[in-house]
């Protein structure tokens, strides 16, 4: 059997609005082995939640289509299931934080009555026995079970998205996907919420997709990191790997962005020029080509292939060699 939990293949993704074709995602590739955090890095528009919601079978039709590719959960294509089916995966097996607690919990129910609810969506208990674990599910994430007849207003923005890891978890999912789950928070709590998912990961062995903007936050929490640009995977390995020998110029750029406080000499930081294509309009060849100080002829027309260069690290760029389609 295989070692990874999920495995995403040639997946491609648009939006067909009346302004055009948005091209959301272009044959990403990725895995999520069992039992290991997946740090999926990108700016903002990159793709990083469509990519978790089409897991989720959440992409919104229409507008959203799914034109190619395959989401193999232990081996079962999601992308082949009906509503019904997916709903025996969508909480059950497969939890999600979504991106920002301030308004991801309903303010018109107790947060006890909203994890109760998932409890007794997928588990098959009785109104009791739901309350009872939704009140475990709050103490294992540092809050009292008293605070389970309280309302979202009633809790801090930490305390929100602790509800919100509660309800993520509250079935016991084996692959958990957390949408960028500390980037409203301040510096502080997010360290908290780092710590809790640390734990929270040995305590359970959950396969976990973290999205973030953020490296420091991957370099604290994730096994592997997979690089996402404008739709397309350009770079993934180990957390090791990748930050060791970032490859592309476009991660080599995102380090670059970062300040060394280590140093004793001021410095101007690495800025990446201009912004991301617009997905309704992507370039031919190398979709970070308009962008990236290292391009040359071949980059503007072709698009690269993913090269390997050492154990489990693949990089998209023509900068590497003769291309093997891994």
């Amino acid at each position: 059997m295989s070692e990874n939990l999920l495995e995403i293949k040639d997946l491609s993704i648009e939006f067909r609005t009346y302004d055009g074709v948005v091209k959301a995602i272009n044959h990403m590739s990725f895995d999520v082995p069992k039992g290991k955090t997946v740090g999926l890095v990108g700016e903002t528009g990159a793709g990083k939640t469509t990519t978790a919601l089409s897991v989720m079978g959440l992409v919104p039709n229409p507008p959203g289509v799914i034109t190619s590719g395959s989401i193999l959960f232990e081996g079962t294509d999601l992308l082949k299931l009906n509503e019904s089916a997916m709903c025996q995966y969508r909480g059950k097996k497969i939890g999600m934080i979504f991106q920002n607690p301030m308004t991801s919990l309903n303010p018109v129910y107790t947060v006890g009555h909203q994890i109760s609810d998932v409890i007794k969506q997928h588990q098959n208990v009785d109104q009791k026995e739901a309350w009872k674990r939704a009140g475990d599910m709050l103490e294992i994430v540092g809050i009292p079970r008293e605070r389970l007849t309280n309302y979202p207003h009633e809790f801090s923005g930490g305390m929100k998205q602790r509800v919100c890891i509660a309800m993520g978890l509250s079935c016991n999912p084996q692959l958990l996907i957390a949408d960028e789950p500390t980037t409203a928070l301040d510096v502080t709590i997010q360290a908290q919420i780092l710590e809790l998912m640390k734990g929270l990961k040995e305590k359970y062995k959950t396969s976990t997709i973290f999205i973030t903007h953020a490296l420091g936050v991957v370099a604290e929490i994730a096994d592997y990191v997979v690089v996402v640009y404008a739709g397309c995977v350009i770079e993934k390995g180990t957390i090791q790997e990748v930050f060791e020998q970032p490859s592309h110029p476009y991660t080599q750029g995102l380090f670059g962005c970062l300040p060394d406080i280590e140093s004793e000499e001021s410095a101007m930081l690495h800025v990446i020029r201009g912004s991301m294509p617009d997905p309704m309009d992507l370039p031919a060849g190398c979709k970070f080509c308009p962008r990236c100080d290292k391009a040359m002829d071949i980059c503007r027309t072709t698009d690269p292939k993913d090269m390997s260069i050492g154990g489990e690290h693949t990089v998209k760029c023509h900068l590497y060699g003769k291309e093997e389609l891994v």
